[in-house]
Order: structure tokens, then sequence, then C-alpha cells
């Protein structure tokens, strides 16, 4: 089985994939990861064999990262195939996930903090926007997914109905967050298209992310942060990291950041590092002698 049919089985795999209900930013993963493999195949020819992959993602101009992903797409495609019968065995099972470096990722200090949520105060929206994100830890898509119905002042909740694996879950915030949606949704315009919390203010529909994220660059400049690149996800590692080092437990964080596992959650744990030289300086057992030199 050579050339272009390897494109049905392409479309096959992703028809699959939506009716195992996957997530659309999902799916459009799967989408795009496997198109550059099956047109390398066919405009040379070739089968999936675990040397032509090798030389596909040998000729990939991307980072570690990247490489990673591509290779987890084409990891789950591949077993896929063999399961289905395209493939008999399962060519990738012989590929290594390549070896990543540590990233540390974005965190705001408490004062740029400060800067953005002052920055924010010009609009109930952006105010009541930023606090969730950084209140809850919630995803940018989770965020633009949350509707009217989602949100308990009362308890103060909200419903993630749309979590990564399709799964529901309960976050919660603080009362200042909760003042501040409150206020929102007061002023909220009544010509909404649609129940989303967050709407675009020019088109009053849903946030998109693509939204979500030039709202928060908008206010990143506004409260001129330096040296930061700030967005949704600078947001919710924020939240994590600063959940960790005021003291939170990673069983709670895994919690409300929508992981299946502490894993995830334990990585903030290493990640405040950066902190560890203030507590040598308090707790040393040599320093606090205060010796003499």
């Amino acid at each position: 089985m050579a050339g272009k049919n390897w494109e049905l089985a392409r479309q096959d795999y992703l028809l699959a994939k939506q009716l195992e209900g996957v997530s659309p930013r999902t799916l459009s993963d799967y989408d795009g990861g496997t198109r550059q493999f099956v047109e390398y195949l066919e405009s040379n020819d070739l089968n999936p064999t675990t040397a032509t992959i090798r030389q596909f993602l040998s000729g990939l101009d991307v980072g570690p990262v990247t490489l990673g992903i591509r290779i987890k797409v084409l990891r789950t495609f591949c077993r896929w195939l063999h399961a289905e019968g395209y493939l008999p065995t399962d060519v990738m099972a012989p590929i290594p996930n390549p070896k990543v470096p540590q990233v540390f990722p974005y965190v705001l200090a408490e004062e740029d903090i400060r800067k953005l949520i002052q920055a924010a105060r010009r609009k109930p929206r952006d105010l009541a926007l930023v606090l969730v994100l950084l209140d809850t830890g919630i995803r940018a898509s989770e965020c633009c997914n949350l509707t009217i119905d989602d949100v308990d002042l009362d308890s103060k909740s909200l419903l993630i109905r749309n979590g990564k694996g399709q799964k529901e879950r309960y976050v919660f915030f603080s009362g200042i967050t909760a003042r501040a949606i409150s206020r929102w949704l007061a002023y909220r315009p009544t010509d909404a298209f649609n129940d989303a919390i967050f709407i675009s203010q020019k088109t009053h529909d849903g946030m998109t992310r693509n939204c979500l994220a030039v709202a928060i660059k908008r206010l990143e400049k506004r409260a001129g942060i330096k040296g930061t690149r700030v967005s949704p996800h600078t947001l919710r590692h924020t939240f994590a990291t600063r959940w960790i080092l005021n003291g939170g437990d990673t069983h709670s964080l895994q919690k409300m950041l929508g992981h299946t596992t502490t894993r995830m959650a334990e990585r903030y744990v290493h990640l405040v590092g950066a902190d560890v030289s203030e507590l040598h300086r308090r707790y040393s057992p040599v320093g606090r002698l205060r010796l003499v030199a």
C-alpha cells in the first residue's frame, strides 16, 4: 500500500479519533502532524517503516520540544495503523522520544502581578479575565469555553466542562475574583451572541484563544511589564508556581490544573528553586550562627 492510499488511511484515523471524542484542538494537532508525514510518503512513493520515519524526522528543522510533539503524534498514528491492520507491526516502537531539556516557564513576579491587575482595572471584563486566570490556573481553551451557567458565585466555583480529555472538574476562586466576575456580568452586553462569560468587545461573540491572547498581550503592554512574555499560559504557570510557594500541595494543584497525575504538578516543586536562595539565607544552620569570619 503506497502513495495516495495512505491519505485514505489518515482520514480513517482522524475520523476514528473524532468518534473517540478527542477535543477539537487535539484533533487539529493529529491532523497537522500526520498530514506532513503522509505528504512525505506520497511525494517519495514510500510506505511507513521505521527507516522512512527516521528519514522524515531527521529532515524536520524543529527544536527538541517540537520534535517530541511530532513523534508523539506519529506514535499514536502508527500504533493505530498497526491495530487496524494497515501495518504488520508498530513501526514507531523502536524510535525513542527525544531528550527534552527542562525549560523554566515564564512566571510573573509579584510586582508584575500587581501591575497586570492594575492595568486590567480600566475595564470590568479585563479585570475579571485576569483574575480568573491567575486565581484558578485554567487553560486558555477552558476559559474561552466558560458559560454563564458554569459560574457559581455563592460557592465561588467554576465548572470546567470541556477540559483536557473531555473531563469535567470544579475550580475555585477567591472573594476578590467573585466580585470582579459579578461586576463584569452586570456590565456584560445583553445582546451577546451566546452565553459565554467572556466575549469579544468588538463582535460580542465568545472569545477565541487568539482573542484571549491578544487581550492579555495588550494588558502586558499597558502594564509596562518588561523581560517576561505574558500569555494565558504564563498566568497558568504563575498560578501553579505561587500555589507551591504559598504552601499548597501537589495533589490539590493536580486537581485544579486538570492533570490526571501529580507528575506535572510536581514539576512546580522543582521550578521554585529560585526561591531556595532566600530559604537558605533564612534557615542555613551556619548562617544562623552569625559567626564572625
